[in-house]
């Protein structure tokens, strides 16, 4: 097959908005796929793109309950007479979270001892908390009660009223059954399991997650201590935010600079996962064998885009006559390279494969000192927020994140990550910013946190 960067070595870097429409376009959601909805999945879902909407099953909560541990009784008896005297009744029974309720209707003059939760027995209008009640007549010295009572009183005594109805839940007030809980599309975090568990659905049908395989490439590569190589943090990082955004990794390997090694090995990837992702060897020297070797497998779709850091970037799409993964993103090895390329150009396909929405939210920050980019590119720059003494973020008057360079800028400078909480955008026509100036900031995992020491 055509080496993908032969012709186009000379030509114009494209502009990542343009890379970025062309790729989304053809990145349609993988198939959707039934899961059991148990606590054995629980975990699993997480993470996980609904592909229907989630509808009630059942009514929630599926009958009337107690929202307090206290008193069940007539609307009556919950009220006061006018007199402000105590009111006193018998205790005949105990409806307890769990279990059906006396059936026995209540009576005026007659309560039962409730727990929250637990089903309204029949007669039951008015729920009066514990708090509100005394074993002893108030009027001659009883006092108020903290808790429940272990043992079922003969008699209690309520000392203020409660409006009719009061502290019920009644039968699917929070949802019934055919009512649209999510749509599809939403991602399932822990707010959205509780509501699946609550509505009774016994399946739930929800994207595939995308497989994506990892191929790192050099011979520097190494595993343990060496004087010339170098350990592999590209894959580490690449996997991290694949898993985090509802990805699978599939396969993680590492192969020198050899084409017949390379080519072997992206065939292989090629026929387990729906994405494959190289580092390093797609740039344009001696050792670069990349670019031929995702030739065999995916026609070229975008070669070197206009960024920084990040600018030999290989898209390739599956070729008609081949099976298996129907995209391969071939990413710089410098590791800040492949860190920057990963959160702006993979993931958005890995959301986008997996049924999300693919652009990520932004913000906006104001600079702290000036910044330079190189003319005719977009610069994405590891940005830190400033920190108060309590950990987080300091926004100025306007709301807008105040935030500064977060180390070193080169493309090969790892460490700087570790402080990183933004990446920082300067579009392609400028130059720069001037401090004081805003930014448009893509926020990265440590900005939702807040950190240990302080730095404003």
């Amino acid at each position: 097959a055509e080496h993908p960067m032969t012709k186009a070595t000379g030509a114009p870097l494209e502009l990542i908005d343009d890379a970025l429409a062309r790729l989304l376009a053809d990145a349609t959601p993988l198939p959707a796929e039934r899961v059991v909805v148990d606590d054995s999945a629980a975990a699993t879902l997480i993470g996980r793109t609904l592909a229907e909407p989630l509808v009630a099953a059942v009514d929630h909560p599926p009958v009337d309950v107690s929202a307090m541990d206290g008193w069940v009784t007539t609307a009556a008896d919950a009220l006061a007479d006018g007199s402000g005297l105590p009111r006193r009744l018998v205790c005949v029974g105990d409806a307890a979270a769990g279990r059906q309720p006396n059936q026995v209707p209540l009576r005026r003059g007659e309560c039962q001892r409730i727990a929250t939760g637990a089903p309204i027995p029949p007669g039951g209008e008015t729920v009066v908390p514990v708090e509100l009640s005394s074993l002893e007549d108030p009027g001659r010295g009883g006092s108020l009660l903290g808790r429940v009572p272990t043992e079922v009183p003969a008699h209690v005594w309520l000392v203020e009223s409660v409006r009719a109805g009061g502290n019920i839940r009644r039968c699917g007030e929070d949802q019934r059954i055919g009512r649209r809980l999510a749509d599809a599309g939403e991602t399932i975090d822990p707010g959205l399991l509780a509501v699946i568990f609550s509505s009774g659905v016994a399946e739930l049908s929800v994207v595939r997650r995308p497989k994506v395989a990892i191929l790192a490439t050099g011979d520097e590569i190494v595993d343990g201590d060496s004087g010339h190589g170098l350990r592999d943090s590209n894959s580490p990082a690449l996997a991290g935010m694949i898993v985090a955004e509802g990805g699978e990794v599939v396969a993680r390997r590492r192969v020198g600079d050899t084409l017949e090694a390379t080519a072997t090995a992206v065939a292989e990837l090629a026929a387990e996962a729906d994405l494959v992702v190289t580092t390093g060897g797609v740039s344009v020297g001696a050792h670069d064998h990349v670019g031929s070797a995702l030739a065999e497998q995916f026609e070229s779709v975008v070669w070197r885009i206009a960024i920084q850091p990040g600018k030999p970037l290989l898209i390739g799409r599956r070729r008609p006559d081949r099976d298996g993964a129907r995209w391969a993103l071939g990413l710089p090895g410098n590791p800040v390279s492949a860190f920057v390329v990963g959160m702006e150009v993979l993931l958005p396909l890995v959301r986008a494969l997996g049924g999300r929405p693919a652009r990520a939210l932004t913000a906006k920050g104001v600079l702290e000192e000036p910044v330079e980019s190189p003319n005719g590119k977009r610069s994405f720059l590891r940005l830190e927020a400033l920190r108060d003494a309590t950990g987080s973020p300091i926004l100025d008057r306007f709301g807008r994140v105040r935030v500064r360079l977060a180390g070193q800028q080169g493309s090969h400078q790892v460490s700087v990550l570790a402080r990183t909480d933004y990446l920082g955008v300067v579009p392609e026509p400028l130059v720069g910013y001037a401090a004081g100036d805003e930014i448009e900031l893509h926020p990265l995992p440590r900005a939702s946190h807040r950190v240990v020491v302080p730095n404003g």
